[in-house]
């Protein structure tokens, strides 16, 4: 069911040219990483956010969120389109001990495009939720899934996570994400 809704949404996000992409769960499992994503989070252009947030009202509906303390994203939408739960970032931020993290949402954070049932779904990229995962609390478990699934295949967007170290972090988030880059380069 969750991917017939993408499949429905991406469709609609598409013919009216919002910039969007997939990321957490979906996009794990479209790497292998896990079975069943349990919602479909998607990123999109701050620009987006009201064509985006009509759209989905169409589809299906939308949510009353109470605010997190963790996050301080600018736009955090949820909604509920047959059945399926949907979350819509944009100006995703997360707030931890010193400070927070803004995460850059734009056309180079779109690692690939898979098609589903004819429909482009672009995803975003592990890189980015490797160091989203970091930052997001009790996420370490996804975060070694990645580190791994990395280590064993390669670092295929070192740009994002060279662009992640120009962002405010947490210092052992930057440090970890400084030796995986470095363990690249020694394969």
């Amino acid at each position: 069911m969750i991917f017939e809704n993408l499949r429905l949404i991406g469709e609609r996000l598409n013919r009216d040219g919002i910039l969007w992409a997939v990321g957490a769960s979906v996009m794990l499992n479209q790497y292998g990483l896990v079975d069943r994503p349990n919602d479909i989070d998607l990123m999109v252009d701050i620009n987006d956010i009201d064509k985006v947030d009509c759209i989905l009202k169409e589809l299906g509906n939308k949510k009353y969120r109470e605010k997190v303390e963790e996050y301080a994203t600018e736009y955090f939408y949820e909604y509920v389109i047959n059945g399926s739960d949907v979350d819509v970032m944009a100006g995703l931020t997360i707030n931890f001990c010193d400070g927070s993290y803004r995460y850059i949402f734009d056309k180079s954070s779109i690692a690939r495009i898979v098609d589903i049932d004819g429909v482009d779904i672009p995803l975003t990229s592990l890189e980015d939720w490797y160091v989203l995962y970091q930052v997001i609390p009790n996420r370490e478990k996804k975060v070694v899934m990645i580190e791994n699934y990395l280590k064993d295949n390669g670092i295929t967007r070192i740009d994002l996570l060279k662009r992640a170290l120009t962002r405010e972090l947490p210092i052992e988030v930057r440090e970890r994400i400084e030796k995986l880059i470095e363990s690249n380069y020694k394969c």
